[in-house]
């Protein structure tokens, strides 16, 4: 009969999982694209308003929120390196010098590991960029893990992009709660079965979030044991 005693445990799955969206909730990325994105219509002959923007589709990439902008404008589409170029340094300028995180989302986070459940946080942006924006918000130090998606597509992020994500980091089959801002990621999470917080933007607030289980103006409009009280029932 052996002695040995087995040592090896394997970490028990997390049963529950907060995960939100970090360049819109956390740092409000999508203004800073809306002033770049207008600077760069201008040059092409398009006075972009906030109303057009939004209804351009916002893509995460730089490249197709432009193409869109400038076909919905009427306007050739060619030729935008340039225009690229500069909306994505003025990103990368804000994601590293002055981003500032949400302070309501900050307070939401503390209460959710509190409660012993993971805080994850996904980005479209580059994983390097996106990593510095972890570390400029004080994410990465308050122990939130970051998902970078294998693709990000002009529509982000879709139902099958959540669903990649949750297998990504192991969350396919917790009780999730998704902090959000806009329809196309709220619909994308009630596919994927979690319970939705939206917190949209001047650009968003327009939008359908049917399933959604609080619309918020701000995440410091609702304590944060309410919102986990009432999303971590489901």
């Amino acid at each position: 009969m052996s002695n040995d005693v087995k040592t090896d445990e394997t970490p028990a799955r997390a049963t529950h999982a907060l995960i939100f969206e970090l360049e819109y909730v956390a740092a409000k990325k999508r203004q800073v694209e809306f002033n770049a994105i207008k600077t760069a219509a201008k040059t092409k002959g398009v006075e972009l308003t906030p109303v057009s923007f939004a209804r351009s589709g916002m893509s995460p990439l730089s490249r197709a929120a432009i193409t869109s902008v400038l076909k919905q404008a009427g306007k050739k589409f060619d030729a935008i390196e340039k225009a690229v170029a500069s909306v994505d340094k003025e990103v990368v300028a804000y994601c590293e010098n002055d981003a500032e995180l949400d302070a309501g989302l900050a307070k939401l986070i503390k209460a959710t590991q509190k409660r012993d459940i993971p805080v994850l946080a996904f980005s479209a942006l580059p994983e390097a960029l996106a990593q510095k924006l972890m570390d400029k918000l004080g994410l990465s130090g308050m122990g939130v893990e970051l998902i970078i998606p294998d693709e990000v597509k002009e529509s982000f992020p879709r139902a099958d992009s959540w669903l990649k994500m949750l297998k990504k980091c192991d969350k396919e089959d917790a009780t999730l709660v998704a902090v959000v801002s806009s329809q196309i990621a709220c619909k994308g999470a009630l596919t994927a079965g979690a319970a939705c917080i939206v917190v949209p933007d001047e650009y968003t607030a327009y939008q359908d979030f049917s399933g959604a289980k609080m619309v918020l103006d701000s995440l410091s409009d609702a304590k944060p044991q309410e919102i986990l009280d009432l999303t971590l029932r489901m």
